[in-house]
């Protein structure tokens, strides 16, 4: 498969976003909740919220791209995570938005973005180990003592 080897760089930019992205959204929730009133809603205006919304927003295409891509290396130990990526990168963005929806905001969907988060964040790591594990790879001593090289 021509694309496979395109996919596998793209994958790895893609999921360096992703990660970087997450740290980035963990900060403004954080910024957020310690600078917000207790109790807020979508319709009230802080500059941390609307980015924690922003960067949720492009968090969602990144983790649809590692889903694309990583179909397209046709390896299950790519494709397994990134459809996880996706689902809780969806799913906290619904928990996000049943928090600002109700008042006084509820815990328990405060609790389900920082589950979620977790899930994306573990989800985005595996993906960049297994990335990692398939470009350094490993040389093994074969029966006859000559190296057979780096394994993919």
């Amino acid at each position: 498969m021509e694309d496979a080897p395109r996919a596998y760089l793209s994958l790895r930019y893609v999921i360096l976003a992703t990660l970087t992205l997450l740290v980035g959204q963990y900060l403004l929730g954080l910024w957020t909740n310690a600078y917000a009133p207790s109790s807020f809603t979508s319709s009230t205006s802080y500059p941390s919220l609307d980015w924690h919304y922003n960067v949720g927003y492009a968090l969602f295409f990144l983790a649809l791209a590692a889903v694309v891509l990583a179909a397209l290396t046709r390896e299950l130990r790519l494709v397994a995570p990134a459809l996880t990526l996706l689902a809780s990168v969806v799913l906290a963005g619904v928990f996000g938005m049943m928090f600002v929806a109700s008042a006084p905001n509820n815990p328990l969907d405060a609790f389900g973005m920082g589950v979620m988060f977790l899930v994306a964040f573990g989800s985005a790591v595996s993906i960049a180990f297994s990335l990692r594990r398939r470009s350094t790879g490993t040389s093994r001593p074969s029966t006859d003592g000559a190296s057979t090289g780096p394994t993919a």
